[in-house]
């Protein structure tokens, strides 16, 4: 009987030593494309497996970014010139920049439909993403601080999601870790980011790379001829989904 208890003990601490290790390890999110993040979000699954979860999109980009560079977001509503509105399925509208079309559906399963951008008075969209800054700034020095409260922030999500899926400017703050952003990525069923399959290039996040600022003009604007480079950019603007501008009072 001792023997049985004497083995059991063991097993039991070496099994939570385990569990001790495994929660320490430096985890890193699952890339996946924008469009991936979209329907994840706009149909509440996890983006892999399919399975029905609660989902959140979470922008570590600071607050700055987040407003005035934009977020992602989902349209509620296309008005037309001629006065016509149109209330797209999910939200989902995709600019076709390189050709001036907005692409969507109007159900889920109908016919995918186009309108010229020139016949386009307004779209009116939502801010779909929860801003945790991973960095903040700090006037004063002209630096970028970590925030110190990004880990409990993003832990205090695991009451009400059971999926998260990261997204920073290019991929490169997303993909974590840092000692500055670890986090107990056990509170979640699964935690993904924005970025390319092997999550090293930075071709994901909000804009994605500039490519050092010599290639093809600035970062992220849908039609940017990013195919001829080794990745091509699986990121928000990129892909040219919703994006949303500006202060949210109610944000």
């Amino acid at each position: 009987m001792n023997k049985i208890i004497t083995v059991f003990t063991i097993v039991f601490i070496i099994s939570m030593f385990g569990m001790a290790i495994a929660e320490t390890d430096d985890a890193i999110p699952i890339p996946i494309s924008a469009e991936q993040a979209f329907d994840a979000y706009a149909e509440q699954k996890d983006p892999l497996s399919g399975k029905d979860a609660k989902v959140a999109i979470v922008d570590v980009r600071t607050a700055s970014e987040y407003y005035w560079v934009g977020t992602c977001a989902q349209v509620t509503k296309i008005i037309k010139t001629n006065g016509d509105e149109i209330i797209p399925y999910n939200g989902k509208v995709v600019l076709l920049g390189r050709i001036g079309y907005l692409k969507f559906k109007v159900r889920k399963n109908g016919h995918t439909k186009f309108i010229p951008v020139k016949y386009v008075e307004e779209i009116e969209t939502t801010p779909i993403a929860i801003n945790i800054p991973y960095k903040t700034w700090n006037d004063e020095t002209a630096t970028k601080p970590f925030n110190d409260y990004f880990s409990e922030e993003i832990e205090a999500l695991a009451g009400e999601y059971d999926v998260i899926i990261m997204m920073c400017r290019s991929g490169k703050r997303s993909s974590l870790p840092s000692d500055a952003s670890k986090f107990n990525f056990n509170l979640f069923n699964a935690v993904y980011e924005i970025d390319q399959p092997d999550g090293t290039n930075a071709r994901g996040g909000f804009q994605g790379t500039s490519y050092s600022d010599s290639y093809n003009g600035y970062r992220g604007y849908p039609g940017r001829r990013t195919y001829y480079k080794e990745h091509n950019s699986v990121s928000w603007s990129d892909a040219g989904l919703p994006c949303h501008i500006g202060w949210e009072p109610q944000q």
